[in-house]
Protein backbone atom coordinates (compact mmCIF):
# COMPACT_ATOMS: atom_id res chain seq x y z
CA UNK A 1 0.00 0.00 0.00
CA UNK A 2 1.46 3.03 -0.83
CA UNK A 3 1.12 5.69 1.77
CA UNK A 4 2.14 9.61 1.91
CA UNK A 5 2.69 11.28 5.72
CA UNK A 6 2.08 14.87 5.44
CA UNK A 7 3.90 15.67 8.66
CA UNK A 8 6.51 18.08 9.68
CA UNK A 9 7.76 16.21 12.67
CA UNK A 10 11.06 14.59 11.73
CA UNK A 11 11.48 12.39 14.59
CA UNK A 12 7.36 11.19 14.36
CA UNK A 13 8.10 10.58 11.12
CA UNK A 14 11.13 8.56 11.46
CA UNK A 15 8.85 6.63 14.33
CA UNK A 16 6.71 5.95 11.93
CA UNK A 17 8.93 4.50 9.30
CA UNK A 18 10.56 2.28 12.32
CA UNK A 19 7.39 0.51 12.89
CA UNK A 20 6.18 0.40 9.03
CA UNK A 21 9.44 -1.59 8.69
CA UNK A 22 9.11 -4.78 6.84
CA UNK A 23 5.25 -3.97 6.72
CA UNK A 24 2.80 -3.94 3.57
CA UNK A 25 3.04 -0.11 3.91
CA UNK A 26 5.24 2.01 1.59
CA UNK A 27 5.60 5.03 3.45
CA UNK A 28 6.35 8.61 1.35
CA UNK A 29 7.20 11.91 3.12
CA UNK A 30 6.26 15.40 2.99
CA UNK A 31 6.37 17.98 5.68
CA UNK A 32 4.15 20.70 4.27
CA UNK A 33 0.63 20.98 2.80
CA UNK A 34 1.94 22.34 -0.46
CA UNK A 35 4.68 19.79 -0.78
CA UNK A 36 2.25 16.98 -0.45
CA UNK A 37 -0.08 18.38 -2.51
CA UNK A 38 2.22 18.48 -5.26
CA UNK A 39 3.34 14.92 -4.43
CA UNK A 40 -0.11 14.16 -5.28
CA UNK A 41 0.49 14.88 -8.94
CA UNK A 42 3.64 13.13 -8.88
CA UNK A 43 2.37 9.48 -8.56
CA UNK A 44 -0.59 7.46 -7.17
CA UNK A 45 -1.20 6.78 -3.46
CA UNK A 46 -3.28 4.20 -1.80
CA UNK A 47 -4.22 6.39 1.10
CA UNK A 48 -2.68 9.36 3.12
CA UNK A 49 -2.36 10.24 6.76
CA UNK A 50 -2.35 13.99 7.43
CA UNK A 51 -1.20 16.12 10.11
CA UNK A 52 -3.36 19.43 11.49
CA UNK A 53 -0.79 21.25 12.61
CA UNK A 54 1.72 21.68 9.55
CA UNK A 55 3.98 24.86 8.90
CA UNK A 56 1.41 26.05 5.98
CA UNK A 57 -1.71 25.22 7.23
CA UNK A 58 -3.77 23.78 10.49
CA UNK A 59 -6.99 22.90 11.74
CA UNK A 60 -9.90 21.85 9.14
CA UNK A 61 -8.69 23.81 6.71
CA UNK A 62 -5.62 21.20 6.09
CA UNK A 63 -8.42 18.21 5.85
CA UNK A 64 -10.03 20.62 3.16
CA UNK A 65 -7.53 21.31 0.98
CA UNK A 66 -6.06 18.12 1.56
CA UNK A 67 -9.08 16.48 0.39
CA UNK A 68 -9.94 19.06 -2.77
CA UNK A 69 -6.95 17.98 -3.75
CA UNK A 70 -6.95 14.06 -3.05
CA UNK A 71 -9.49 13.10 -5.92
CA UNK A 72 -11.06 10.51 -3.50
CA UNK A 73 -7.90 8.60 -1.69
CA UNK A 74 -8.91 8.52 1.39
CA UNK A 75 -7.32 10.61 4.38
CA UNK A 76 -6.59 9.44 8.12
CA UNK A 77 -6.28 12.30 10.23
CA UNK A 78 -3.51 12.07 12.87
CA UNK A 79 -3.17 14.88 14.95
CA UNK A 80 -2.01 15.70 19.45
CA UNK A 81 -5.22 16.68 20.22
CA UNK A 82 -7.98 15.14 21.55
CA UNK A 83 -10.40 17.94 20.69
CA UNK A 84 -13.61 16.17 20.08
CA UNK A 85 -15.43 18.77 18.21
CA UNK A 86 -12.45 19.09 15.87
CA UNK A 87 -12.59 15.13 15.14
CA UNK A 88 -16.12 15.22 13.88
CA UNK A 89 -15.33 18.58 11.68
CA UNK A 90 -12.61 16.35 10.04
CA UNK A 91 -14.76 13.37 9.70
CA UNK A 92 -17.47 16.18 7.72
CA UNK A 93 -14.86 17.73 5.80
CA UNK A 94 -13.67 14.40 4.12
CA UNK A 95 -11.73 12.35 6.60
CA UNK A 96 -12.14 8.97 6.75
CA UNK A 97 -10.45 8.42 10.56
CA UNK A 98 -9.31 10.55 12.87
CA UNK A 99 -6.48 9.31 15.71
CA UNK A 100 -4.63 10.64 18.45
CA UNK A 101 -0.96 10.41 17.78
CA UNK A 102 -0.30 8.65 21.61
CA UNK A 103 -2.67 6.16 20.27
CA UNK A 104 -1.91 4.98 16.94
CA UNK A 105 1.02 2.25 16.88
CA UNK A 106 1.72 0.79 13.64
CA UNK A 107 -1.07 -2.09 13.99
CA UNK A 108 -3.51 0.45 14.92
CA UNK A 109 -2.69 2.69 11.68
CA UNK A 110 -2.35 -0.13 9.23
CA UNK A 111 -5.93 -1.11 10.51
CA UNK A 112 -7.22 2.56 10.11
CA UNK A 113 -5.85 2.89 6.84
CA UNK A 114 -6.98 -0.92 5.47
CA UNK A 115 -10.61 0.55 6.44
CA UNK A 116 -10.19 3.76 5.53
CA UNK A 117 -9.44 1.94 1.60
CA UNK A 118 -11.91 -0.43 1.87
CA UNK A 119 -14.51 2.17 2.80
CA UNK A 120 -13.31 4.57 -0.35
CA UNK A 121 -13.08 1.81 -2.75
CA UNK A 122 -16.57 1.10 -1.69
CA UNK A 123 -17.73 4.44 -1.84
CA UNK A 124 -15.94 5.30 -5.40
CA UNK A 125 -17.90 1.37 -6.73
CA UNK A 126 -21.05 3.43 -5.56
CA UNK A 127 -20.91 6.51 -7.04
CA UNK A 128 -19.44 4.85 -10.46
CA UNK A 129 -22.79 2.55 -10.45
CA UNK A 130 -24.72 5.83 -9.28
CA UNK A 131 -23.04 7.59 -12.65
CA UNK A 132 -23.65 4.61 -14.85
CA UNK A 133 -27.06 3.97 -13.63
CA UNK A 134 -27.48 7.85 -14.62
CA UNK A 135 -26.54 7.93 -17.61
CA UNK A 136 -28.66 4.86 -18.74
CA UNK A 137 -31.73 6.59 -17.00
CA UNK A 138 -31.01 9.56 -18.51
CA UNK A 139 -30.65 8.48 -22.34
CA UNK A 140 -32.90 5.66 -22.34
CA UNK A 141 -35.08 5.48 -25.06
CA UNK A 142 -37.96 5.39 -22.96
CA UNK A 143 -38.72 8.13 -20.36
CA UNK A 144 -38.58 6.96 -16.35
CA UNK A 145 -40.83 8.24 -13.90
CA UNK A 146 -41.25 7.52 -10.45
CA UNK A 147 -44.55 7.93 -8.32
CA UNK A 148 -45.15 8.72 -4.74
CA UNK A 149 -48.35 6.41 -3.25
CA UNK A 150 -50.50 8.88 -4.49
CA UNK A 151 -49.84 8.51 -8.15
CA UNK A 152 -47.92 12.20 -7.92
CA UNK A 153 -44.77 12.54 -9.92
CA UNK A 154 -41.32 12.85 -7.54
CA UNK A 155 -38.76 11.36 -10.70
CA UNK A 156 -39.00 11.95 -14.35
CA UNK A 157 -35.78 11.14 -16.32
CA UNK A 158 -34.96 13.70 -18.91
CA UNK A 159 -36.32 11.72 -21.80
CA UNK A 160 -39.35 13.04 -20.71
CA UNK A 161 -39.00 15.91 -22.95
CA UNK A 162 -38.55 14.06 -25.87
CA UNK A 163 -41.57 11.37 -24.92
CA UNK A 164 -44.13 14.58 -23.43
CA UNK A 165 -42.34 17.74 -24.40
CA UNK A 166 -42.64 19.03 -21.01
CA UNK A 167 -39.34 19.32 -18.20
CA UNK A 168 -38.80 17.06 -14.95
CA UNK A 169 -39.40 20.04 -13.05
CA UNK A 170 -42.58 20.87 -14.65
CA UNK A 171 -44.00 17.80 -14.15
CA UNK A 172 -42.47 17.95 -10.82
CA UNK A 173 -45.65 17.14 -8.06
CA UNK A 174 -47.97 16.58 -10.48
CA UNK A 175 -50.63 13.76 -10.64
CA UNK A 176 -49.73 10.96 -12.90
CA UNK A 177 -53.44 11.53 -14.60
CA UNK A 178 -52.94 15.39 -15.12
CA UNK A 179 -52.15 15.21 -18.92
CA UNK A 180 -54.45 12.26 -19.48
CA UNK A 181 -57.16 12.06 -21.94
CA UNK A 182 -60.46 12.33 -19.99
CA UNK A 183 -61.89 8.57 -21.16
CA UNK A 184 -58.42 6.90 -20.35
CA UNK A 185 -58.51 8.03 -16.89
CA UNK A 186 -60.35 5.51 -15.00
CA UNK A 187 -58.17 2.98 -16.66
CA UNK A 188 -55.25 3.72 -15.38
CA UNK A 189 -56.70 4.82 -11.44
CA UNK A 190 -57.89 1.42 -11.35
CA UNK A 191 -54.23 -0.38 -12.87
CA UNK A 192 -52.24 2.27 -10.20
CA UNK A 193 -54.81 0.64 -8.14
CA UNK A 194 -53.57 -2.78 -9.01
CA UNK A 195 -50.25 -2.08 -9.08
CA UNK A 196 -50.01 -0.82 -5.60
CA UNK A 197 -51.84 -3.67 -3.66
CA UNK A 198 -49.43 -6.07 -5.93
CA UNK A 199 -46.22 -5.04 -5.91
CA UNK A 200 -43.05 -6.22 -8.03
CA UNK A 201 -45.81 -6.87 -10.87
CA UNK A 202 -45.16 -5.27 -13.96
CA UNK A 203 -48.21 -3.74 -15.30
CA UNK A 204 -48.28 -3.38 -18.94
CA UNK A 205 -51.07 -0.02 -20.23
CA UNK A 206 -51.63 1.95 -23.27
CA UNK A 207 -53.34 5.30 -23.16
CA UNK A 208 -53.90 8.65 -24.89
CA UNK A 209 -51.98 11.67 -23.54
CA UNK A 210 -51.91 15.36 -24.50
CA UNK A 211 -48.36 16.46 -26.12
CA UNK A 212 -47.22 20.23 -24.83
CA UNK A 213 -47.52 20.90 -28.33
CA UNK A 214 -51.01 20.32 -27.98
CA UNK A 215 -51.07 17.08 -30.12
CA UNK A 216 -53.33 14.08 -28.77
CA UNK A 217 -50.53 10.91 -28.34
CA UNK A 218 -50.56 7.69 -27.80
CA UNK A 219 -48.39 6.24 -24.99
CA UNK A 220 -47.72 2.53 -23.89
CA UNK A 221 -45.84 2.34 -20.44
CA UNK A 222 -44.89 -0.66 -17.25
CA UNK A 223 -45.22 0.18 -14.37
CA UNK A 224 -43.64 -1.70 -11.20
CA UNK A 225 -44.75 -1.08 -7.35
CA UNK A 226 -41.59 -0.92 -5.80
CA UNK A 227 -42.59 1.57 -2.34
CA UNK A 228 -41.39 -1.50 -0.50
CA UNK A 229 -37.75 -1.07 -1.39
CA UNK A 230 -35.83 1.34 0.74
CA UNK A 231 -33.38 2.72 -2.31
CA UNK A 232 -36.34 3.07 -4.50
CA UNK A 233 -39.72 3.89 -2.26
CA UNK A 234 -41.60 4.43 -5.75
CA UNK A 235 -43.50 2.79 -8.65
CA UNK A 236 -41.57 2.95 -10.94
CA UNK A 237 -42.79 3.20 -14.81
CA UNK A 238 -40.82 3.18 -18.25
CA UNK A 239 -43.33 4.86 -20.88
CA UNK A 240 -43.23 5.83 -24.38
CA UNK A 241 -44.41 7.93 -27.37
CA UNK A 242 -45.95 4.81 -29.71
CA UNK A 243 -48.36 7.11 -31.74
CA UNK A 244 -46.19 5.84 -35.20
CA UNK A 245 -46.85 2.26 -34.33
CA UNK A 246 -51.06 3.04 -33.27
CA UNK A 247 -50.87 4.94 -36.78
CA UNK A 248 -49.35 1.58 -38.78
CA UNK A 249 -51.58 -0.69 -37.23
CA UNK A 250 -54.79 0.98 -37.86
CA UNK A 251 -53.28 1.51 -41.18
CA UNK A 252 -52.64 -2.12 -41.82
CA UNK A 253 -56.30 -3.54 -39.79
CA UNK A 254 -58.08 -0.70 -42.24
CA UNK A 255 -56.21 -2.57 -45.39
CA UNK A 256 -56.59 -6.05 -44.00
CA UNK A 257 -60.67 -5.30 -43.54
CA UNK A 258 -60.18 -3.72 -47.21
CA UNK A 259 -58.84 -6.43 -49.03
CA UNK A 260 -61.64 -8.75 -47.30
CA UNK A 261 -64.34 -7.04 -48.51
CA UNK A 262 -63.05 -6.75 -51.87
CA UNK A 263 -62.54 -10.72 -51.64
CA UNK A 264 -66.13 -11.19 -50.40
CA UNK A 265 -67.38 -8.65 -53.02
CA UNK A 266 -65.43 -10.62 -55.54
CA UNK A 267 -66.93 -14.39 -54.35
CA UNK A 268 -70.50 -12.84 -54.25
CA UNK A 269 -69.82 -10.87 -57.78
CA UNK A 270 -69.11 -14.50 -59.36
CA UNK A 271 -72.22 -15.81 -57.69
CA UNK A 272 -74.34 -12.94 -58.90
CA UNK A 273 -73.14 -13.35 -62.55
CA UNK A 274 -73.59 -16.91 -62.06
CA UNK A 275 -76.73 -16.86 -60.98
CA UNK A 276 -77.94 -14.24 -63.91
CA UNK A 277 -76.41 -16.35 -66.74
CA UNK A 278 -78.66 -19.27 -65.50
CA UNK A 279 -81.75 -17.30 -64.77
CA UNK A 280 -81.42 -15.70 -68.36
CA UNK A 281 -81.15 -19.57 -69.73
CA UNK A 282 -84.46 -19.81 -67.66
CA UNK A 283 -85.96 -16.61 -69.47
CA UNK A 284 -85.35 -17.44 -72.69
CA UNK A 285 -87.64 -20.26 -71.96
CA UNK A 286 -90.30 -18.76 -70.73
CA UNK A 287 -89.75 -15.96 -73.64
CA UNK A 288 -90.78 -18.74 -76.08
CA UNK A 289 -93.17 -20.50 -74.32
CA UNK A 290 -94.66 -17.05 -73.86
CA UNK A 291 -94.61 -16.31 -77.75
CA UNK A 292 -95.86 -19.39 -78.56
CA UNK A 293 -98.63 -18.74 -76.82
CA UNK A 294 -99.40 -15.48 -78.15
CA UNK A 295 -99.51 -16.54 -81.30
CA UNK A 296 -102.11 -19.39 -80.48
CA UNK A 297 -104.50 -16.61 -79.37
CA UNK A 298 -106.09 -14.18 -81.33
CA UNK A 299 -106.97 -10.44 -80.75
CA UNK A 300 -109.53 -9.96 -78.17
CA UNK A 301 -109.48 -13.29 -76.33
CA UNK A 302 -108.93 -12.59 -72.54
CA UNK A 303 -106.20 -15.75 -72.29
CA UNK A 304 -103.58 -13.32 -74.45
CA UNK A 305 -103.67 -10.78 -72.08
CA UNK A 306 -103.29 -13.13 -69.37
CA UNK A 307 -100.05 -14.63 -71.46
CA UNK A 308 -98.78 -10.74 -72.00
CA UNK A 309 -98.69 -10.04 -68.03
CA UNK A 310 -96.53 -13.36 -67.97
CA UNK A 311 -93.95 -11.65 -70.43
CA UNK A 312 -93.79 -8.85 -69.09
CA UNK A 313 -93.14 -10.35 -65.53
CA UNK A 314 -90.21 -11.58 -67.86
CA UNK A 315 -89.64 -9.02 -69.02
CA UNK A 316 -88.91 -7.30 -65.04
CA UNK A 317 -86.66 -10.32 -63.68
CA UNK A 318 -84.55 -9.81 -67.31
CA UNK A 319 -84.14 -6.60 -65.68
CA UNK A 320 -82.52 -7.85 -62.35
CA UNK A 321 -80.01 -10.23 -64.35
CA UNK A 322 -79.14 -7.23 -66.10
CA UNK A 323 -78.54 -5.42 -62.72
CA UNK A 324 -76.81 -8.53 -61.49
CA UNK A 325 -74.64 -8.96 -64.71
CA UNK A 326 -73.74 -4.95 -64.01
CA UNK A 327 -72.67 -5.81 -60.66
CA UNK A 328 -70.73 -8.98 -61.41
CA UNK A 329 -68.89 -6.76 -64.03
CA UNK A 330 -69.97 -8.77 -67.02
CA UNK A 331 -72.52 -6.60 -68.62
CA UNK A 332 -71.38 -5.43 -72.33
CA UNK A 333 -69.92 -1.83 -72.56
CA UNK A 334 -69.47 0.32 -75.25
CA UNK A 335 -66.88 2.47 -73.94
CA UNK A 336 -65.81 5.45 -75.21
CA UNK A 337 -63.30 9.17 -74.23
CA UNK A 338 -65.98 10.69 -72.28
CA UNK A 339 -65.88 14.28 -70.06
CA UNK A 340 -67.56 13.40 -66.75
CA UNK A 341 -68.84 16.85 -66.99
CA UNK A 342 -70.49 16.96 -69.93
CA UNK A 343 -72.36 13.66 -68.78
CA UNK A 344 -73.73 15.17 -65.63
CA UNK A 345 -74.41 18.41 -67.30
CA UNK A 346 -76.94 16.66 -69.91
CA UNK A 347 -78.62 14.62 -67.44
CA UNK A 348 -78.92 17.82 -64.82
CA UNK A 349 -83.13 18.43 -65.51
CA UNK A 350 -83.03 14.54 -64.76
CA UNK A 351 -81.42 14.61 -61.43
CA UNK A 352 -83.45 17.36 -60.72
CA UNK A 353 -86.76 15.85 -61.76
CA UNK A 354 -85.69 12.75 -59.78
CA UNK A 355 -84.57 14.35 -56.60
CA UNK A 356 -87.78 17.07 -56.30
CA UNK A 357 -88.46 20.14 -55.40
CA UNK A 358 -87.63 20.09 -51.60
CA UNK A 359 -83.75 18.79 -52.27
CA UNK A 360 -81.35 21.37 -53.60
CA UNK A 361 -78.97 20.12 -56.28
CA UNK A 362 -75.46 21.82 -56.07
CA UNK A 363 -72.97 20.50 -59.09
CA UNK A 364 -69.70 21.94 -58.96
CA UNK A 365 -67.50 21.16 -62.83
CA UNK A 366 -64.02 21.01 -63.14
CA UNK A 367 -63.28 22.52 -66.34
CA UNK A 368 -59.35 20.70 -66.02
CA UNK A 369 -61.37 17.51 -65.43
CA UNK A 370 -59.07 14.64 -67.10
CA UNK A 371 -61.58 12.33 -69.27
CA UNK A 372 -61.93 8.88 -68.68
CA UNK A 373 -62.87 5.70 -70.79
CA UNK A 374 -66.35 4.28 -69.85
CA UNK A 375 -69.74 3.67 -71.05
CA UNK A 376 -71.47 6.96 -71.33
CA UNK A 377 -75.09 5.51 -70.33
CA UNK A 378 -73.51 3.38 -67.57
CA UNK A 379 -71.70 6.51 -66.05
CA UNK A 380 -75.49 8.42 -66.27
CA UNK A 381 -76.94 5.20 -64.60
CA UNK A 382 -74.76 5.56 -61.95
CA UNK A 383 -75.25 8.97 -61.22
CA UNK A 384 -78.83 8.46 -61.56
CA UNK A 385 -78.74 5.78 -59.37
CA UNK A 386 -76.85 7.59 -56.26
CA UNK A 387 -78.99 10.52 -56.79
CA UNK A 388 -81.96 8.49 -55.91
CA UNK A 389 -80.20 6.38 -52.92
CA UNK A 390 -79.45 10.25 -51.68
CA UNK A 391 -82.98 11.33 -51.91
CA UNK A 392 -84.02 8.30 -50.09
CA UNK A 393 -82.07 9.24 -47.19
CA UNK A 394 -83.58 12.74 -47.19
CA UNK A 395 -87.34 12.14 -46.48
CA UNK A 396 -87.75 15.90 -45.32
CA UNK A 397 -85.47 17.52 -47.80
CA UNK A 398 -81.99 18.41 -47.70
CA UNK A 399 -79.18 19.46 -49.89
CA UNK A 400 -77.46 17.14 -52.96
CA UNK A 401 -74.10 18.29 -53.89
CA UNK A 402 -72.10 16.73 -56.85
CA UNK A 403 -68.43 18.31 -57.18
CA UNK A 404 -65.95 17.04 -59.84
CA UNK A 405 -61.91 17.06 -59.68
CA UNK A 406 -58.76 15.48 -60.36
CA UNK A 407 -57.08 13.29 -57.96
CA UNK A 408 -53.57 11.98 -57.86
CA UNK A 409 -53.93 7.93 -56.47
CA UNK A 410 -50.17 6.14 -54.99
CA UNK A 411 -50.90 2.68 -54.66
CA UNK A 412 -51.30 0.92 -51.85
CA UNK A 413 -52.84 4.06 -49.90
CA UNK A 414 -55.59 3.45 -47.26
CA UNK A 415 -58.20 5.87 -48.31
CA UNK A 416 -58.00 4.19 -52.19
CA UNK A 417 -57.51 0.54 -51.33
CA UNK A 418 -57.51 -1.29 -54.98
CA UNK A 419 -56.65 1.45 -57.18
CA UNK A 420 -53.32 1.52 -58.80
CA UNK A 421 -51.24 4.63 -59.21
CA UNK A 422 -52.38 7.11 -61.74
CA UNK A 423 -54.86 10.25 -62.51
CA UNK A 424 -58.34 10.03 -61.47
CA UNK A 425 -61.19 11.55 -62.80
CA UNK A 426 -63.29 12.10 -59.25
CA UNK A 427 -67.08 12.77 -58.61
CA UNK A 428 -68.11 13.20 -55.32
CA UNK A 429 -71.63 12.97 -54.50
CA UNK A 430 -72.95 14.53 -51.01
CA UNK A 431 -76.52 14.38 -49.15
CA UNK A 432 -77.14 15.94 -46.24
CA UNK A 433 -79.84 13.11 -45.01
CA UNK A 434 -79.52 10.51 -42.41
CA UNK A 435 -75.97 9.02 -42.61
CA UNK A 436 -75.20 4.85 -41.59
CA UNK A 437 -73.85 3.04 -38.91
CA UNK A 438 -70.70 1.18 -39.45
CA UNK A 439 -72.98 -2.03 -39.73
CA UNK A 440 -74.87 -0.67 -42.87
CA UNK A 441 -72.24 1.26 -44.39
CA UNK A 442 -69.74 -2.30 -44.75
CA UNK A 443 -72.86 -3.80 -46.54
CA UNK A 444 -73.94 -1.54 -48.68
CA UNK A 445 -72.73 -2.75 -52.12
CA UNK A 446 -73.77 -6.36 -51.48
CA UNK A 447 -76.63 -7.47 -53.81
CA UNK A 448 -80.40 -7.48 -52.34
CA UNK A 449 -78.37 -5.96 -49.24
CA UNK A 450 -81.24 -3.07 -48.67
CA UNK A 451 -82.45 -1.23 -45.70
CA UNK A 452 -85.96 -0.17 -47.00
CA UNK A 453 -89.14 -1.30 -46.38
CA UNK A 454 -90.47 -4.80 -48.10
CA UNK A 455 -91.41 -3.65 -52.17
CA UNK A 456 -90.02 -1.02 -51.55
CA UNK A 457 -86.20 -1.51 -53.43
CA UNK A 458 -84.20 -4.79 -54.74
CA UNK A 459 -81.11 -3.90 -52.62
CA UNK A 460 -79.29 -3.92 -56.22
CA UNK A 461 -79.02 0.07 -57.09
CA UNK A 462 -76.13 0.60 -54.82
CA UNK A 463 -74.36 -3.09 -56.26
CA UNK A 464 -75.34 -1.83 -60.03
CA UNK A 465 -72.97 1.18 -59.33
CA UNK A 466 -70.26 -0.73 -57.55
CA UNK A 467 -70.25 -2.96 -60.40
CA UNK A 468 -70.06 -0.34 -63.58
CA UNK A 469 -67.47 1.37 -61.52
CA UNK A 470 -65.18 -1.80 -61.49
CA UNK A 471 -65.86 -2.84 -64.52
CA UNK A 472 -64.43 1.18 -66.08
CA UNK A 473 -61.40 -0.17 -63.49
CA UNK A 474 -62.27 2.51 -61.00
CA UNK A 475 -62.96 2.50 -57.44
CA UNK A 476 -66.46 4.05 -55.47
CA UNK A 477 -65.65 4.61 -51.88
CA UNK A 478 -68.42 5.88 -49.35
CA UNK A 479 -67.79 8.01 -45.86
CA UNK A 480 -70.85 8.42 -43.60
CA UNK A 481 -71.84 8.89 -39.82
CA UNK A 482 -75.12 8.23 -38.65
CA UNK A 483 -76.74 11.60 -38.44
CA UNK A 484 -74.23 13.45 -40.91
CA UNK A 485 -75.02 12.76 -44.03
CA UNK A 486 -73.42 10.64 -46.80
CA UNK A 487 -70.53 10.89 -49.46
CA UNK A 488 -70.11 8.41 -52.26
CA UNK A 489 -66.72 8.81 -54.22
CA UNK A 490 -66.48 7.24 -57.20
CA UNK A 491 -62.78 7.74 -59.02
CA UNK A 492 -62.25 6.94 -62.81
CA UNK A 493 -58.76 6.52 -64.26
CA UNK A 494 -57.68 8.96 -66.73
CA UNK A 495 -58.19 7.96 -70.54
CA UNK A 496 -55.16 7.05 -72.80
CA UNK A 497 -54.84 9.16 -75.89
CA UNK A 498 -56.36 6.32 -77.94
CA UNK A 499 -60.17 5.89 -78.39
CA UNK A 500 -62.75 7.95 -79.74
CA UNK A 501 -64.76 10.70 -77.91
CA UNK A 502 -67.88 10.43 -76.91
CA UNK A 503 -70.67 12.97 -78.71
CA UNK A 504 -73.62 13.42 -75.90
Amino acid sequence: MQVLLVEDDASYVALLAAEFEGSAIALHHADSLALGRRKLHERGFDAIILDLGLPDSSGVETVERMHDAAGGIPIVVLTSSGDEELSGLSMQHGAQDHLLKSDADANVLIRSLRHACERASFRRSLREGETRFRALVENSYDAITLLNERGRVIYDSRSVVRVMGYTPEERLGQSVTKSLHADDIPQIAERFAYCLDHPDEALRVEYRFLHKDGSWRWGEAVGVNRLADPAVHAVVVNHRDVTDRKVVETALRASEEQLRQAHKMEAVGRLAGGVAHDFNNVLTAIYGYTDLLLNQFPEGDRRRSDVQEIRRAAERAAGLTRQLLAFSRKQIMQPRVVDLNEIIGSIRTLLERLIGDEIGLEIESDPGLVRVTADAGQIEQVLMNLAANARDAMPDGGRLRIVMRNEQVMAMTIERAGLVSGTYAVVEVTDTGTGMPPHIRDHIFEPFYTTKELGKGTGLGLATVYGIVKQTGGGIFVESEEGQGTTFIVCLPQASDEGPTSSL
